[in-house]
């Protein structure tokens, strides 16, 4: 079976925590590593160039290799400017696939943006296509409201690819309903798997070089973020939670320590980002500028140490479709302190591996973080907060379960034809 993906805006080999990239980046990259453990399966990942120096074809092995072509400036751009380049990437994308005469059996989109160039290649070229949102813009407009900033078309564009497309993968079952229910599509249409975590990547770390740029204090509680700088991750929320423990819990206020990794390079990107400006005039207003250290965006395989070192990661998002944040800290160890939503509600045992607050609930979240540092003692141990998350959530199970579903597809669909190039008959799958 050969696969071929598109990932227009997101770039797998992107720095993590900028605009547009993060679990997505992750969940390409995964699918591409994990490949080489399933022989008969190739694929192809197709994206625009936004770093000239990262053009081209580049392999992640012999089965799976990322395509880089021209749609739109060859740099970063914010993801709601690129919809007017969808076109040039798509003539790009066909002309490609009949230059080197390749033959693929199923298309595999991710996002919207991709989603519409999906759409194109499945007509042109006969094919079913499977898409993947991977967030959700009417979830996004019922929890941000008046910060919705997305692009004008984007709501129409999901609609139009939940009827269009053959199947959807979905991250959890929340996901699942909400689609069901907004688009009128049967769930029977909805695969739900959920993505994994690498415990090669992600384990507890014993060094102490993180904790010394961290310059703790032996009774200092540290708070971890991991994310994007975005409205959607809910960053505010924890500020202000941290604000009420300043006048409710001083003394526990004092002990406290925000680290925050995202937003892409800290002298540069973090710099142009409107949410953290916003975020950084917060904290000054309620004068503990001190307590919260931005460290811009830090390579996947840094994360670890961050994760080990941190007392608790803390998610405060108001829309999230799974949270790969959490499963990496549960796998270094780390407790978690997430939002009641989407499939984050799933991965933390209460009491055990860490707690839950009212979304948007500054005041909910304090008294969890108060109730935390006074119970984290009675949490499971390391070793078994990692077990415990190894045992549900698996990169090789996610891929087993995704081309077997890709199989179920292509079993389905028999009357439908490969890739067949000018002059040739199509190819049965």
């Amino acid at each position: 079976m050969k696969i071929c993906a598109i990932s227009f805006h997101c770039c797998p080999f992107s720095l993590l925590g900028g605009d547009g990239t993060g679990g997505m980046n992750v969940y390409l990259r995964e699918l591409c590593d994990v490949t080489t453990h399933f022989p008969g399966i190739k694929m192809d990942v197709f994206t625009r160039i936004q770093n000239p120096k990262i053009k081209g074809i580049k392999y992640f092995s012999p089965q799976a290799r990322v395509v880089h072509l021209k749609g739109g400036p060859e740099s970063p751009m914010d993801r709601t400017r690129l919809y007017d380049f969808l076109p040039e990437f798509y003539q790009n994308m066909k002309s490609f696939v009949l230059r080197e005469r390749e033959k693929y059996d199923i298309l595999y989109s991710h996002y919207w943006l991709s989603g519409l160039v999906g759409e194109r290649l499945k007509r042109e070229f006969n094919l079913p296509l499977v898409h993947i949102f991977h967030t959700l813009a009417f979830m996004k407009e019922r929890f941000l409201k008046g910060d919705f900033g997305e692009h004008r078309n984007r709501l129409k564009a999901e609609q139009h690819l939940s009827h269009v497309a053959d199947a959807i993968v979905s991250f959890s079952r929340d996901e699942m309903q909400n689609l069901a229910d907004e688009y009128g599509i049967p769930s029977s249409k909805i695969k739900i798997i959920h993505p994994g975590v690498n415990e090669k990547l992600f384990y507890p770390h014993s060094g102490n070089n993180v904790l010394h740029d961290m310059k703790r204090k032996t009774d200092d509680k540290i708070l971890l973020y991991v994310g994007r700088i975005d409205p959607a991750k809910g960053l505010t929320i924890l500020i202000e939670a941290i604000g009420l423990l300043k006048e409710r819990e001083e003394p526990l206020f004092n002990k406290l320590k925000l680290f925050v990794i995202g937003g892409g390079r800290r002298n540069r990107d973090l710099l142009r980002n409107r949410e953290f400006i916003r975020i950084g005039e917060s904290i000054k207003e309620k004068g503990f500028s001190e307590k919260v250290v931005f460290l811009g965006s830090k390579k996947q395989s840094h994360l670890r140490k961050y994760y080990s070192a941190a007392d608790v990661l803390v998610m405060p998002s108001l829309y999230e479709s799974f949270g790969l944040a959490a499963v990496e800290a549960l796998a270094c160890g780390t407790p978690v302190i997430v939002s009641q939503i989407g499939g984050m509600r799933f991965v933390v045992q209460e009491g055990k591996n860490g707690f839950s607050f009212r979304p948007n609930g500054p005041s909910s979240l304090s008294r969890v973080l108060e109730y935390f540092c006074s119970h984290q003692h009675s949490l499971w141990k390391k070793e078994k907060i990692r077990r415990h998350v190894l045992e549900r959530f698996s990169w090789v199970n996610t891929v087993e379960e995704t081309y077997s579903f890709f199989q179920e597809i292509l079993g389905r669909k028999s009357s439908l034809t490969t890739i067949s190039q000018p002059g040739e008959s199509p190819q049965p799958v």
